[in-house]
């Protein structure tokens, strides 16, 4: 087939698809890609989302804004898809409404760039991977009642470790995977997942299954709006005050840490303290959902709880701003009181007796001069010229008129603040840099003082990681792992057969300066491996 021909097949008509219950983008992209009957990858992807197989996510994807213009329209326009069919819902609710905005303007667009590092995934301590997950007992009934397995969204989320509707533990697959069909559309089959280990049959179920069912019901929550950061580590601060001890906390985390997907949670006192409180300080950077979630099971055993104490939060901080007598920050504040000119305004008037007494003391004390002339239907003129015969006064009137503007743009910058605590001087001068300006020049040493109440990010103590033990425990794992590997009657292990059984090897041997007894020990393996792979064939020969 021609290129041109090609590509007139590519913009054709397609059989129709259409959402199953609680289904996946990607897989909906997979089984119309198994429909279509295409062989290469990229030959849907470029139907559907106008991308190179390069572009295909499991997870967070890019390029949704094409799916209207490829006449994929019916699946509904790209925020729902993305809020209702992808993960991305999940890291909505603790995030900056800002940092929302950019990320669903990058995912429609057609790359994903620096995303998950924006998110708070890649430093998260949890990784941006999140390989993709079901259950076998959702999988016969999806075959039962709809003719073919699918992932389903609500097993795709980062925690979600156990099926909320059978209470099984999900496989996890060796599909969309760096070391496995990384650029591939897929469906689950029992070939491509990975059975649960012995030990798993040991960890607290009921412990997973509330994890689970938080993540859901905070997916539920990202889909609607988000919260704000500033009620969020009021009420934190709050609660860690009633809770006290950390010892609890660490008690909570225990059962959780079984799994290698959190071994980065605080082991002991003191890196628990440093957990906590980079969390109840009102934060600069992104901070993963899985974290909030630790710590809102820790404070307030469930979701639910929390968000009564948020809701009652936020009608606290609404009144407290409403006491502010501020300005809107989007109102400019006029720095002239010269009223504007307009059609037959009256011609300047003499001032005599009480009147003048009074127009006097009001200027003296910084009424404004278009209030002024509302008030005493007089010009702009007769006011000038009074002001003019009487200079004392007109000095009493610049000092007040300048105190008064100092207070206006002072509420509106606590008033802005308010609204954003969690961003910095430099975030909000960005947000009105007029405002920012007028104060630099005309009140600059209170500017200064106020950025220095600026809530700071939170420092998190770096505590030097044991590499050696990391090793050794990595170590243990491979070998665990080939010795029940080489008691099979099914010839020697595998690169793809180690990534399946230890799930952090991937990323652990992307450090090229650690793991030295690991790599050491892995090299030998797959030699020997390979030297008996090319002996039998010798024998066989």
């Amino acid at each position: 087939m021609s290129v041109t021909s090609d590509q007139e097949w590519v913009r054709g008509q397609f059989p129709r698809l259409d959402w199953l219950p609680d289904e996946t983008l990607f897989s909906l992209c997979s089984r119309q890609h198994l429909v279509m009957g295409n062989l290469d990858p990229a030959t849907t992807s470029t139907a559907v989302l106008g991308l190179s197989e390069k572009f295909i996510k499991h997870d967070i994807p890019c390029g949704i804004a094409a799916l209207e213009q490829n006449g994929f329209h019916y699946w509904g326009n790209a925020e729902s898809i993305l809020l209702n069919h992808t993960i991305f819902s999940v890291f909505i609710p603790f995030q900056n409404k800002i940092k929302i905005e950019g990320a669903i303007i990058t995912i429609k667009s057609d790359r994903i760039d620096s995303l998950k590092y924006r998110l708070g995934l890649i430093s998260s301590g949890f990784g941006a991977e999140h390989p993709l997950k079901a259950c076998p007992y959702c999988m016969r009934e999806d075959v039962y009642a709809h003719g073919i397995a699918y992932w389903h969204l609500t097993h795709q989320y980062p925690g979600v470790l156990i099926c909320p509707r059978h209470q099984a533990w999900l496989m996890v697959s060796t599909k969309s995977r760096r070391w496995s069909g990384r650029f591939e559309w897929s469906l689950p089959t029992e070939d491509c997942l990975i059975q649960q280990a012995s030990s798993q049959k040991l960890w607290s179920r009921p412990v997973f299954m509330t994890l689970a069912n938080n993540v859901i019901d905070l997916a539920t929550i990202g889909r609607v709006t988000s919260f704000e950061s500033c009620a969020v580590t009021a009420i934190y601060r709050t609660a860690v005050r009633q809770r006290g001890r950390l010892a609890s906390l660490l008690d909570r985390i225990e059962p959780l840490r079984r799994f290698h997907l959190f071994e980065s949670l605080p082991a002991v006192e003191q890196s628990a303290e440093s957990f906590v409180n980079q969390l109840i300080r009102s934060p600069r950077r992104s901070i993963h959902p899985l974290k909030h979630l630790v710590l809102i099971d820790w404070l307030f055993d469930d979701l639910h709880s929390f968000l009564k104490a948020y809701n009652a939060e936020v009608a606290r901080l609404a009144l407290q701003v409403e006491s502010i007598p501020s300005r809107k920050p989007d109102e400019r504040v006029s720095l002239s009181n010269a009223a504007a000119p307009t059609k037959n305004t009256p011609r300047p008037k003499r001032l005599k007796g009480r009147l003048k007494e009074d127009l006097l003391s009001k200027l003296g004390k910084g009424v404004s001069k278009q209030e002024l002339c509302e008030e005493f239907q007089i010009t702009v003129s007769t006011i000038n010229r009074l002001l003019r015969a009487h200079p004392a006064t007109n000095a009493l009137a610049i000092e007040a008129r300048h105190s008064r503007e100092l207070a206006e743009h002072r509420a509106q910058w606590q008033y802005l603040h308010s609204l954003h605590p969690e961003q910095g001087v430099q975030a909000l001068r960005n947000t009105i840099p007029s405002l920012y300006a007028w104060l630099y020049r005309n009140d600059k040493s209170w500017l200064m003082v106020e950025g220095q109440t600026f809530i700071k990010p939170a420092h998190v103590e770096r505590h030097p990681v044991d590499w050696e033990a990391r090793d050794s425990r990595l170590l243990s794992m491979l070998r665990k792992v080939c010795e029940a590997v080489a008691g099979l009657p099914r010839g020697p292990v595998t690169t793809t057969e180690l990534y399946a059984k230890v799930p952090m090897l991937s990323s652990c041997l992307e450090n090229r300066d650690r793991y030295a007894q690991s790599r050491t020990y892995l090299s030998t393996v797959l030699h020997r491996s390979k030297s008996t792979v090319l002996h039998d064939h010798g024998a066989m020969r």
